[in-house]
C-alpha cells in the first residue's frame, strides 16, 4: 500500500488544503473577470463611470479633434449681419465699388505696336532697305536692286513685273511704298560705250550689240533713235530712255 502511494505522488502534484482554497480562489477570480470582458457592453454605467474608462490618449485625441472642428467651421455671422442682408442696405463701413473703367496702357506695356512701313525712292534705295517693304524678302530685294544696276535704273514701275518671282499680287502690296526719280538714270552712249558695256543692258541681246558696233565701226555714228531700231531691229520700246548719242 505504502508503495502505490509513493508511485501516485511520483506522477502528480499533490496539495494541501490551504494550496486546494487558494487554486479555487484564483480561478473563481479569473471566470469573473472573463465575464466581465464578455457581458461589459451590455452593461450601464453612468457618466461618471465611463470617463473612468477613457485613457489619457483617448481624451488627448478627443481634445484636438475639437479645436480641429472649431478652426474648420466657417464664421457665421450676428444676427444683425443677416438683418442687414436682408433689408438690402449698404452699411457706412462698406464703401460701393466705383465702376470699372479702362484705363489706358501703361508706360512699358509689352502691347506690340504696328511696324511702320517706310516710303522708298526705287532707284536709290538699297536691298537692305527694300526688306522692310511687305512682301519682298532678301532674295527678291537682292534682285530688285541687281535688275537696276544692269538698266541704269527704273524709269517706270511696271519694270518690277521684269524680275522673276514678281507677280501681280506682290507689286500691288509693295507699290504703294514707291517712289521714282528718273532724274539720274544711267544712259547708254551707243556709239562710244564698249561692246560688253552694251551687252550688259537687259533689253540689248548679242547679235543687237555686234550690229550696233559694226555699223559705227563702217558707217560712223547713230543719228537717232529711228536709225538704231533699224539697225538693232525689234526691240523693247524702253530702251528709247535709255540711249544717248
Amino acid at each position: 500500500m505504502k508503495n502505490n502511494r509513493k508511485k501516485i505522488n511520483r506522477g502528480l502534484i499533490v496539495m494541501n488544503k490551504g494550496e486546494r482554497i487558494a487554486v479555487i480562489t484564483l480561478l473563481v477570480i479569473i471566470a469573473i473577470l472573463l465575464a466581465f470582458s464578455v457581458f461589459r457592453p451590455a452593461l450601464h454605467f453612468s457618466d461618471k463611470d465611463m470617463v473612468a474608462f477613457h485613457n489619457l490618449d483617448s481624451l488627448i485625441a478627443l481634445q484636438e479633434k475639437a479645436e480641429s472642428e472649431k478652426k474648420d467651421k466657417p464664421y457665421s455671422f450676428p444676427e444683425s449681419s443677416s438683418n442687414f442682408a436682408s433689408t438690402n442696405k449698404t452699411p457706412k463701413s462698406i464703401p460701393k465699388s466705383a465702376p470699372s473703367k479702362s484705363e489706358p496702357p501703361k508706360k512699358g506695356s509689352t502691347t506690340p505696336t504696328p511696324k511702320k512701313i517706310p516710303i522708298l525712292e526705287l532707284n536709290a534705295t538699297d536691298s537692305v532697305a527694300l526688306v522692310a517693304l511687305p512682301q519682298i524678302g532678301e532674295v527678291m530685294a537682292s534682285r530688285i536692286q541687281r535688275y537696276r544696276d544692269r538698266l541704269g535704273g527704273y524709269v517706270c514701275y511696271e519694270q518690277l513685273y521684269e524680275i522673276k518671282g514678281m507677280d501681280s499680287a506682290r507689286f500691288a502690296t509693295v507699290r504703294p511704298y514707291l517712289l521714282l526719280d528718273i532724274s539720274n538714270i544711267r544712259k547708254l552712249e551707243v556709239n562710244r560705250d564698249e561692246f560688253k558695256t552694251l551687252l550688259r543692258h537687259p533689253y540689248l541681246e548679242y547679235e543687237q550689240v555686234k550690229a550696233i558696233v559694226n555699223y559705227r565701226e563702217r558707217k560712223g555714228l547713230i543719228r537717232n533713235w529711228e536709225q538704231l531700231k533699224g539697225i538693232v531691229g525689234e526691240v523693247n520700246p524702253l530702251l528709247e530712255r535709255y540711249v544717248s548719242y
